[in-house]
């Protein structure tokens, strides 16, 4: 027997809104659900797909999960760790310590940096300390020269520890100023006696090579040679400077004393012209050639040429 159509089509209808009825009569479909239930219904989610129970899809929705032994239990957000805070805490207020002003100096980094900051020895020997640890020796030799022109507690030991560190970070660190075009230039005078003049042009070129490898490439020396027949020789930087007279034993012992006469003016024409460098005396226990390399800083150098 055939049942006929204007009976199965309600009949159909009929069961299918009272089952829908019966299975939703009690739940609320409007009203969002709480934080708890979300909560709950995530873990209960992430149970049931072993392969997304170490993934925090809050903090990192990019990551993806490693399913290794070895790193089932590791969390994959670093930025909890204490170690890595100071990466991610960086400041550019000059003001700030030498732990947090890094990022200002990696930016534009200048030959008097860290001098407004006033800072002890020790806070700059840990800063230098700090940026060799970083792969950044440019920065670090800024604060040993910082420790030797302006640091006002700097002892003749601590400038000594600073001047050897200089000494090492010169072959890791690239020259300062490779353009010649803006090069500062500095003319050194020197009178000599005749007696001392016969090999001058390796005098000229020996003497400006130094000034140069010195200065790092901050300023361009002129060498200008003189004769006379005064019993003492004699060096002046020009611009008022003060000439500085020395007596040379042999010509094995000039160099060695023209090397003091320009140390003594250039430190002396930094502390005569600002205050803000102050280059000390010139040291015994290295040559005087070692004291122009490591004691007068870049920015003193820079300074004569003013």
């Amino acid at each position: 027997m055939r049942i006929p159509w204007y009976i199965y089509t309600p009949l159909t209808l009929i069961v299918t809104y009272v089952t829908l009825y019966l299975c939703i009569k009690d739940n609320d479909i409007n009203t969002p659900p709480s934080p708890e239930a979300t909560a709950q219904s995530l873990h209960s989610w992430k149970e049931n797909n072993p392969s997304l129970r170490n993934i925090d899809l809050n903090t990192a929705p990019t990551k993806q999960a490693d399913n290794s032994p070895k790193q089932a239990n590791t969390k994959t957000t670093p930025e909890h760790h204490p170690e890595n805070k100071p990466q991610i805490t960086t400041t550019t207020t000059p003001q700030a310590s030498p732990q947090t002003s890094t990022k200002t100096l990696e930016t534009s980094p200048s030959l008097d940096s860290l001098i407004d900051l006033n800072l002890t020895t020790t806070q700059l020997t840990t800063y230098a300390v700090n940026m060799l640890k970083l792969n950044k020796p440019q920065l670090a030799r800024i604060a040993y020269e910082r420790v030797i022109d302006s640091a006002k507690d700097a002892t003749t030991d601590d400038r000594k520890s600073a001047a050897t560190n200089i000494s090492t970070l010169k072959n890791k660190t690239p020259l300062w100023n490779p353009d010649p075009s803006t090069r500062k230039k500095l003319t050194i005078t020197i009178t000599l006696d005749p007696a001392f003049t016969t090999e001058s042009k390796p005098i000229i070129s020996e003497l400006q090579q130094l000034i140069f490898d010195s200065a790092d490439g901050t300023i361009t020396p002129t060498i200008k040679l003189t004769t006379s027949k005064d019993a003492h020789s004699s060096l002046n930087l020009g611009d008022g400077s003060p000439i500085v007279k020395f007596k040379p034993e042999n010509k094995a012992d000039l160099l060695a004393k023209i090397h003091t006469a320009i140390y003594y003016s250039i430190s002396t024409k930094n502390n005569q012209s600002q205050k803000i460098t102050t280059i000390p005396s010139i040291p015994m226990d290295i040559s005087p050639k070692q004291s122009l390399q490591t004691y007068i800083t870049r920015l003193a150098w820079s300074n004569a040429a003013q």
